[in-house]
């Protein structure tokens, strides 16, 4: 079984089961109550994305009598956890008398357009980020296209505009292949072209790139995914003088994600990664490296709070272009500290933490890592912040953040949304 859908009607079959149509539902519940409920069927592929809790549900169904509002709260649930899809219950005779299957069918949801949630922020020492895409879904089938100006990511600011696309679905719903490409215009921090000058050893900056990227994603068992896929960047650039240079990657990234509740109102989030891209001659690249990043986080969601945790390091070998190279002092990282003052061309060496707790409309962050240049010292730094949310998991917030050191105290104000 493939697919597993969500609409509500309830399809009674076998000579038994049978009822007219022109029943009202009250009716059919009440003919239907004497039976008992032999087995409930949900598709494996989506079986293993539920929470605790749902599968408990689901489960207790098992043994007891037939309950059209006990199958509609279940058809809820799956429809809420499940976003986008379509639930549909069914059911059937069963191997014994008096007994009835349940199954419930679920199905992409036929989207023909709708617009991504933008991200959007402004930090007081880096000025603003802004970027919005515009998805085209159908069935299994999504084309995005948008536009984004950056200051907040990477040691350049890059603008441009960006699309992909991506066919899930694939194999028993195990594969999903896509590609995206971008076109972006760089300009750069007087910081930067100053490291510049002290770093020879440092690739130069760039006027262009243009970013193609196809991939696979596998499904190796539910919550392990492993995408694998190559990254060619195109760079025009400026010194020693207006040339073209090619970055060609092989990547590939191994996620493990997982959803549960122990109780109603109570979630737990987990998420691990591991990704590496290696630049190689055999993808005739005129940058040879090899970037590891490793990420973790857990977050705990209750009715008025939640609780945050996340890991993240890097490490970067060989020679690579200057967007490959890591940095931290922006609205996600060190949110005290301005990202030219911790390392204005960033680091082949990265590790930060932090710690987030929100109450209602309070946000409160801690922040610890360091950026360090191969061979050189690692200085880790600290920061916290205090500000306000409009929610518990995202939307608007404003964030009044300070550097912890001895020295005096300089504030930085980040606001904006989906950071």
């Amino acid at each position: 079984m493939k697919s597993l859908m969500v609409a509500i009607p309830l399809v009674v079959m076998g000579p038994a089961l049978c009822a007219p149509q022109t029943r009202n539902a009250e009716t059919n519940a009440n003919v239907n109550s004497r039976y008992t409920v032999e087995s409930v069927d949900v598709p494996e592929s989506y079986a293993s994305r539920l929470s605790e809790s749902l599968k408990n549900r689901i489960q207790s169904l098992v043994g007891n009598k037939f309950s059209q509002e006990l199958v509609d709260d279940v058809a809820g649930r799956l429809r809420k956890e499940l976003r986008n899809r379509v639930v549909v219950s069914r059911v059937a005779k069963g191997t014994q008398p008096d007994h009835v299957r349940i199954r419930f069918e679920i199905t992409e949801r036929h989207r023909d357009r709708e617009s991504a949630s933008p991200r959007l922020v402004y930090h007081s020492r880096q000025n603003f980020t802004f970027g919005a895409d515009i998805s085209i879904d159908r069935e299994n089938n999504e084309l995005r296209l948008g536009a984004l100006t950056d200051n907040d990511e990477l040691v350049e600011r890059y603008s441009g505009v960006r699309g992909g696309y991506r066919r899930q679905g694939l194999a028993g719903g195990r594969l999903g292949v896509g590609v995206e490409a971008a076109s972006y215009r760089s300009q750069w921090n007087p910081a930067v072209e100053e490291g510049l000058r002290r770093s020879p050893e440092v690739p130069g900056i760039y006027r262009t790139r243009v970013h193609f990227e196809p991939s696979a994603t596998i499904t190796l068992f539910s919550p392990l995914t492993l995408q694998l896929g190559v990254g060619l960047e195109r760079l025009q650039t400026q010194f020693p003088a207006v040339q073209h240079e090619l970055s060609g990657a092989a990547l590939a990234t191994l996620r493990y994600q997982r959803r549960w509740e122990l109780t109603p109102g109570e979630r737990h989030d987990v998420e691990a990664s591991y990704s590496i891209r290696s630049g190689t001659r055999a993808l005739e690249s005129d940058f040879v490296f090899t970037r590891h990043q490793w990420e973790a986080g857990y977050a705990h969601r209750g009715a008025r709070d939640a609780v945050m945790v996340n890991f993240q390091a890097g490490l970067l070998q060989g020679r690579a272009p200057l967007m490959e190279r890591f940095t931290l002092g922006n609205s996600r990282t060190l949110r005290g500290w301005n990202r030219f003052d911790v390392d204005a061309l960033g680091g082949e060496r990265m590790a930060h933490g932090s710690l987030e707790y929100r109450y209602r409309h309070l946000r409160m962050v801690y922040d610890t890592g360091a950026v360090w240049r191969r061979g050189g010292p690692a200085v880790l730094r600290h920061s916290a912040a205090i500000g306000l949310a409009s929610s518990k998991t995202g939307g608007f917030s404003a964030l009044i953040a300070f550097p912890i050191h001895g020295g005096a105290i300089t504030p930085i104000f980040v606001m904006g949304i989906n950071f």
